[in-house]
């Protein structure tokens, strides 16, 4: 199980039959300490729209799909044409 500090942009994390594309997160601009992470969703019922989530670096998020640079670059171009 990975971590929002394990990330890396294109990364794809699946979680209870669904997934996701990580594309980036920073600090959070409401919450301290808490950063804002951004997705595309890969599949399940909200396949094809961003997601926002306010999550700890330490937050358990879901499995990393093993990959190399150029796919994960490849995933994140994709969520943007979307």
């Amino acid at each position: 199980m990975a971590a929002v500090r394990d990330l890396q942009p294109g990364d794809l994390v699946t979680r209870g039959g669904e997934s996701a594309v990580f594309i980036s997160h920073a600090p959070h601009p409401t919450y301290a300490g808490l950063r804002l992470v951004i997705w595309r969703m890969h599949t399940g019922p909200a396949a094809s729209t961003w997601s926002l989530d306010a999550l700890l670096l330490h937050q358990e998020i879901g499995d990393i799909l093993p990959t190399d640079r150029r796919e994960r670059w490849q995933r994140v171009q994709e969520a943007f044409r979307g």
